[in-house]
């Protein structure tokens, strides 16, 4: 995070920007943190990362538009590292840029869950993401390859007072046992130094307790960008307010972002029944936890793409009319809120888009016309990005500074990690 975005005269002057559309992004002015931490880091001042958190559904969990807007930004601020990944798989399918995971079949996903009509699980301590995995028994093991080069890591587990030990190596060579036994449930972390190279990451639990492993964080030397894609598929807005409020607060202090993203409205707007007033009422929810835990943090309303259903007694693909209500929905909230709002529906070409791209010769979208493949995600993570770099390049001007192209060359700078654990 940014440690100095948000102090002194310079950052009280950047909230009195305001900022026209920038593309498909509205309410820019209220990035000033993000900003200044990005100029901060730019102008070769900053000792911390600039940290981007994105929580979100599928398509934040796919991490193919994330992953576009990741490198883009550290392209030109700076790579600050892969930053928060699961560790082995969290769920069928898992996958995410960079990282192979696996486990044996003694670990499962440590998550809320629905049974038999009710949530059972919920206001427990999930870890950043909101999944981790568990286990309790001897030799049970899960691994993470990090295809990226990172010489420091950090890995975040639970604490529990029926908490076991687990074992960590890297690359084959023990570096640690952590013991998770503690008077009350809650995150920790453990860091540890290692080669700058790609690593294998791998826990064996002792088997003398309850072990709960959340995930993985890659950090660079040098101060730059980090962006985690924290999506679970079929989640909504609702989904992080069941998680245990303490526990995120203190997951998100540790990090500490400067920009929180929130990626939702698909699946709300495919589930009947769902009102605007129970939405409404979520985004207010997670946006007064953000807002508790991370006060300094700008925040920005993602809203959801383009969604097609078949029309009844018909074989052609329209606009499910619902996503358009979500996605006007979710521009109030973000205004109502000093929140930025990025219209991805419209960043597409808006009503039909989703039906044009899955029907294109090469498509961009996949066959049930609500998620998108490789390409069409990349379209959108670039535009994002480059929309978010000329308000920021905007808001630049408003303040005097000098353009990207005139400012004068930063000296280099280093940070031991945008994240404060230890070993």
């Amino acid at each position: 995070a940014g440690a100095e975005a948000g102090e002194g005269p310079e950052a009280s002057s950047a909230q009195a920007v305001v900022l026209g559309p920038m593309g498909h992004l509205t309410g820019a002015g209220h990035l000033a943190h993000a900003f200044q931490a990005l100029a901060t880091l730019e102008e070769g001042r900053a000792h911390r990362d600039v940290l981007v958190v994105q929580y979100g559904d599928s398509h934040t969990a796919a991490d193919l538009g994330v992953s576009v807007f990741r490198r883009a930004l550290q392209a030109r601020f700076g790579d600050g590292g892969r930053g928060f990944v699961p560790l082995g798989r969290p769920w069928k399918g898992f996958g995410a840029d960079g990282v192979r995971g696996s486990m044996d079949k003694a670990w499962s996903p440590a998550k809320v869950k629905f049974h038999k009509g009710a949530f059972v699980g919920e206001g427990g301590c999930y870890g950043l993401l909101g999944i981790g995995i568990e286990t309790s028994e001897a030799g049970a093991s899960a691994s993470t390859d990090l295809l990226v080069r990172a010489p420091r890591l950090e890995l975040a587990y639970a604490e529990n007072p029926r908490g076991g030990s687990f074992d960590v190596f890297v690359d084959g060579s023990r570096v640690g046992r952590i013991a998770t036994r503690a008077p009350a449930p809650g995150p920790a972390h453990f860091a540890y130094e290692v080669a700058d190279a790609a690593h294998h990451v791998e826990v064996r639990a002792v088997g003398d307790g309850e072990v709960r492993v959340f995930g993985v964080a890659a950090d660079r030397p040098e101060a730059g960008v980090v962006v985690d894609a924290l999506g679970i598929n079929g989640a909504q807005i609702f989904t992080p307010l069941r998680w245990g409020e303490a526990c995120v607060a203190a997951e998100l202090e540790h990090v500490a972002p400067d920009l929180v993203v929130l990626a939702y409205g698909t699946n709300e707007a495919l589930e009947p029944g769902l009102t605007d007033a129970q939405i409404e009422r979520g985004y207010v929810d997670m946006l007064g936890r953000v807002a508790r835990a991370v006060p300094s943090a700008s925040c920005l309303l993602l809203g959801p793409t383009d969604l097609a259903r078949r029309t009844r007694g018909r074989s052609d693909w329209k606009t499910w009319p619902r996503v358009q209500e979500v996605v006007a929905l979710e521009r109030r909230v973000a205004e109502a809120a000093g929140c930025a709002f990025y219209d991805q529906m419209e960043a597409m070409g808006g009503e039909g888009a989703m039906a044009q791209w899955a029907s294109e010769p090469q498509s961009r979208a996949s066959g049930d016309r609500v998620h998108l493949r490789r390409s069409g995600y990349a379209q959108l993570g670039a535009g994002f990005a480059a929309d978010v770099m000329h308000a920021y390049d905007a808001w630049r001007a408003a303040r005097g500074l000098f353009p990207g192209a005139a400012r004068p060359p930063a000296a280099p700078t280093t940070t031991s990690s945008s994240r404060a654990g230890s070993p």
